[in-house]
């Protein structure tokens, strides 16, 4: 019973780089009719040079301005005075927060003196008369 020839694998790799060499039966494991079948083939096959790959630009200095980008001086004073403006309206907000702590302080202290007469009056009225 004859057996067939195993198919040759046609991969880029093995057909560019490798060349057909001759196969012998005996050491290879083959038979000589699959060492002639598969020496056939290996002829056949085309020899396709692999593409040159370029070089990579390998320029890796990096400077600031580059990563960031170019500011002119108004775009400096720009942000300053934003800056600048940012923190003079924080420093208002803190100011001004504390005055509403001190109004809610004064309020709940008068409402406290409110209630504390409300009673006061509604126990002298409540007071029999003697």
């Amino acid at each position: 019973m004859s057996s067939l020839p195993e198919p040759v694998e046609c991969g880029h790799e093995e057909a560019d780089t490798q060349a057909p060499q001759p196969v012998a039966g005996s050491k290879s494991g083959l038979s000589d009719e699959e060492a002639g079948f598969e020496e056939q083939i290996r002829s056949k096959l085309p020899a396709m040079p692999l593409p040159e790959i370029p070089a990579p630009n390998l320029d890796l200095e990096l400077d600031m301005t580059s990563i960031l980008g170019t500011s002119s001086n108004a775009e400096v004073a720009k942000v300053q005075k934003r800056a600048s403006k940012v923190l003079k309206l924080s420093q208002e907000n803190e100011k001004l927060k504390a005055e509403l702590e001190a109004m809610t302080a004064r309020l709940e202290a008068a409402e406290r003196r409110r209630e504390e007469l409300a009673r006061r009056q509604q126990m002298v009225m409540d007071m029999p008369s003697s």
